[in-house]
């Protein structure tokens, strides 16, 4: 039949009059992979493409006629490509993926499968609460608006498939298409685009780094119920929350492309690693203040001893207190003797002469026997004071004592961060979800 007719393919339907009209309509049959890092999505369609062919009109039967798809090779079709695809291929298995029909009027229905790896520039600064606009783009390779023009079949209605589509981290939104003509050097273009919204879903996120990123943060508070005096135990837990965020930090930008901009999971992470670096530090200006103050007393209290002891050194150095400890001593000496004649004579000597010499010699001591009993009254005098100081210092050491315990409880620091902390950063949450999730 198209040899009969002198049909050339070389030659669009209705040549050197109006441009054709391409009608278009398609199904997504899958959306395999959405790459952050590559800022591009892999998808399976199948694309139908409408025209009239005024030489293919035929009127032996009304049905339209199924063909071989590969007739399509001795017929003309638009030259219809994807713009924004970085590869693509028409599937072949068990045969060229090809949909041919013809009907009475010369309608011809051109349908293909096709699977194509399609750009789409990402705005990642709500990362991972964002919302992705990703375009397909279908245009003419080859014909101008002077030849071709494109159109959606049935508009908005002319894409299927996309309410079917399950992916792992997104859900598709909704759609929108337009038909436009792009401007190049070789003159004006059509142009049909699809844009569809992907929703990224948040769970796998919360479960993978929000989750762990808050409980790391609340494990860097206990530190704050540890005795400041517990070094090893501080300092490692502050070091490993640290480093751990660290980690949290490098594997959530490992799976993004190196962009300039802050995204969302940065400023959470950055946030909470804020918050873990705080808390080390917090130790740092407790165990500070806590070295500060323990001088300051230490130093307080040898002032103290050290008074103390100058006021002994004086007490003992004074010539009257020395005088009369020399005094006292020749007394006692004197009073000794006196008693041991005394008890040789009653032991050697009887009657009356002997307790006549014994009233003479007890009347001459008498003086010093009594200024031995004073003296001796004065030393025991001086024994109780001695002891009344020792006892003063044994009580000024248990007040020491008191406030060195008193040192060693609850710092004060520690008694606010318990507070300050968890508010400060449920006042960052609330901020953040309100920020970043309202849309």
């Amino acid at each position: 039949m198209l040899e009969v007719r002198g049909y050339d393919r070389n030659f669009r339907p209705g040549f050197g009059g109006p441009p054709l009209l391409v009608d278009m309509s398609l199904s997504v049959a899958s959306i395999d992979r959405v790459s952050e890092v590559d800022m591009d999505y892999t998808l399976t369609i199948f694309l139908r493409e409408y025209w009239r062919d005024e030489r293919l009109h035929f009127s032996e039967t009304n049905r339209s006629l199924s063909l071989d798809g590969r007739l399509v090779e001795r017929l003309w079709v638009p030259d219809t490509f994807l713009v924004n695809a970085k590869s693509s291929f028409l599937h072949k298995v068990t045969v060229d993926n090809r949909l041919l029909r013809l009907f009475p009027d010369g309608r011809l229905l051109y349908g293909l499968r096709i699977t194509a790896k399609a750009a789409c520039p990402m705005d990642l600064r709500k990362y991972p609460l964002d919302v992705q606009t990703c375009p397909l783009q279908f245009e003419s390779y080859g014909y101008t608006t002077e030849d071709i023009r494109f159109k959606w079949k049935d508009g908005n209605e002319s894409i299927h498939g996309l309410e079917r589509i399950e992916l792992a981290q997104f859900w598709v939104g909704e759609h929108e298409v337009s038909d436009e003509v792009q401007k190049y050097e070789t003159g004006e273009y059509p142009r049909l685009t699809i844009r569809f919204k992907l929703y990224r879903n948040i769970m796998y996120f919360i479960l993978q780094t929000y989750l762990p990123a808050t409980l790391l943060v609340v494990l860097s508070w206990v530190s704050f119920w540890i005795n400041h005096e517990a070094v090893p135990a501080r300092v490692a837990l502050g070091i490993t929350t640290v480093l751990t965020m660290t980690t949290f930090i490098t594997s959530a930008r490992d799976s993004l492309p190196k962009i300039s901009y802050i995204k969302a999971i940065d400023v959470y992470c950055v946030m909470c690693f804020l918050f873990v670096f705080a808390a080390l530090l917090e130790y740092a200006a407790v165990n500070y203040h806590s070295s500060v103050r323990q001088r300051r007393e230490q130093k307080a209290l040898k002032a103290k001893q050290a008074g103390l002891e100058d006021s002994r050194l004086s007490l003992s150095a004074d010539p009257r207190v020395r005088k009369l400890s020399g005094m006292g001593m020749a007394v006692l000496n004197a009073a000794k003797l006196q008693k041991e004649a005394n008890d040789r004579a009653a032991a050697t000597e009887g009657g009356r002469g002997r307790q006549r010499e014994q009233t003479d010699v007890r009347k001459r001591p008498v003086s010093f026997a009594t200024l031995g009993q004073k003296v001796m009254k004065i030393q025991e005098e001086g024994r109780q004071d001695r002891k009344r100081l020792t006892i003063a210092e044994v009580v000024q050491r248990v007040k020491t004592s008191n406030i060195k315990l008193q040192v060693k409880d609850v710092n004060t620091i520690d008694k606010y961060s318990r507070v300050v902390f968890p508010g400060v950063f449920f006042l960052f949450c609330v901020m953040y979800w309100v920020s970043y999730a309202h849309t």
